[in-house]
């Protein structure tokens, strides 16, 4: 999710980023105050006074969206739990927790954070709007910035997951049952029927001629009842593998190559022969200390006719840090490595030798095993 996106900066080392979709939403909401709100509650604007008042208002919106999601940012670093983006999109903002909280007590102040900063960036609004009434230039739209900052902390407090009142009816069953997959699953599950509510609604209001705004309720409504049911599938995936290391689900009976064989002969005796579409490179067979990774792709762009004269060890490509696990590693920690640096699989070392490779398909055929035994 989120792979086109725009970097805008940093802040308390959490990157924040733009997606592509936010443009949407920003067109539609500078439409909305530049051609109704605006225009309705302040006639007499000329038209460059008018884009200003749009622009700035705007801005402020996902400023406190932002504010929202960096609140929820801060306390899961100051729990401990790294946070690696913000992602501004269609449907808001998004923050990049690497890892579900350890307790129930983390979770919940984790999750109220971000309404009770929208409360307070309500409250502030409101405060400059009752001191600058009669000045309507800056009363209007401080005004709609704290009733849309009242709403957005009212609605995120809905009790549906993965909204942050789900979240906070997460840690409560949590706390009450000490499961946190069947928690989850109610969440969940009341965060699908509210999906499936606001569907109901946005349905209603296209029927009743109010398109615009009964398809946008049909979209938010869409959006939460299937990140309820992600949300769920994923903490029933991490609950199966939490505390396999990655040893035991690594396939260890792979194939490797030495760097002095020729591309032909690994064309020939590798490539057709065990239709892998990579192998790793090793220094020799007793040492195992691995060159790097060559693939079909890195052969087939050399041409046909040097195959013979050249070696592996010369289109080899080297492996970065990022592509390398201990075998110690759990397995969700590797899987979250192969996500974040987009990669289809992982190389396992002990110390300086090469003892596997893992995969995602290793990984669920492994669990798929050991469930049949569990």
């Amino acid at each position: 999710m989120f792979k086109s996106s725009i970097k805008l900066f940093k802040i308390f080392g959490i990157e924040v980023r733009l997606d592509y979709s936010w443009f949407i939403i920003f067109a539609l909401f500078s439409y909305y105050f530049g051609f109704f709100y605006f225009p309705g509650v302040l006639p007499s604007l000329n038209a460059g006074t008018l884009a200003l008042i749009t622009i700035i208002t705007v801005i402020l919106f996902f400023a406190s969206v932002l504010i929202h999601e960096m609140s929820h940012s801060l306390v899961a670093i100051k729990k401990g739990i790294p946070v690696e983006r913000i992602t501004l999109f269609l449907f808001g903002g998004m923050a990049q927790i690497e890892k579900e909280p350890d307790t129930p007590f983390s979770e919940f102040i984790m999750a109220i954070a971000g309404p009770v900063a929208s409360f307070v960036l309500a409250i502030f609004f409101g405060i400059i709007w009752f001191f600058t009434r009669g000045y309507a230039l800056v009363e209007e739209p401080v005004k709609y910035l704290a009733i849309i900052n009242m709403v957005l902390g009212a609605f995120n407090l809905l009790p549906g997951y993965p909204l942050d009142g789900g979240r906070v009816l997460r840690s409560i069953i949590w706390k009450s049952t000490g499961n946190l997959e069947r928690a989850t699953f109610i969440a969940s599950t009341a965060g699908r029927v509210l999906g499936f509510a606001i569907i109901a609604v946005g349905v209603f209001f296209i029927f009743a001629g109010n398109f615009l705004n009964g398809m946008w309720l049909a979209f938010i409504g869409w959006f939460l009842q299937s990140s309820a049911q992600t949300g769920y599938r994923q903490t029933v995936f991490e609950t199966s593998i939490k505390g396999i290391k990655v040893e035991e689900a690594m396939n260890q009976n792979v194939v490797d190559v030495t760097g002095d064989i020729t591309l032909q002969e690994l064309v020939d005796d590798y490539f057709m022969k065990y239709r892998f579409g990579r192998f790793p490179v090793v220094e020799d067979r007793e040492t195992r200390k691995i060159i790097g990774v060559v693939s079909i792709n890195d052969v087939k762009e050399i041409p046909r006719e040097e195959w013979a004269d050249l070696r592996a060890g010369d289109v080899v490509r080297k492996i970065s840090e990022n592509e390398k696990v201990d075998v110690s590693m759990e397995v969700s920690e590797a899987i979250k490595k192969m996500i974040k640096n987009d990669l289809g699989h992982l190389i396992v070392m002990s110390g300086d030798k090469f003892k596997g490779m893992i995969t995602k398909s290793d990984v669920m055929h492994f669990i798929k095993v050991r469930s049949e035994f569990h």
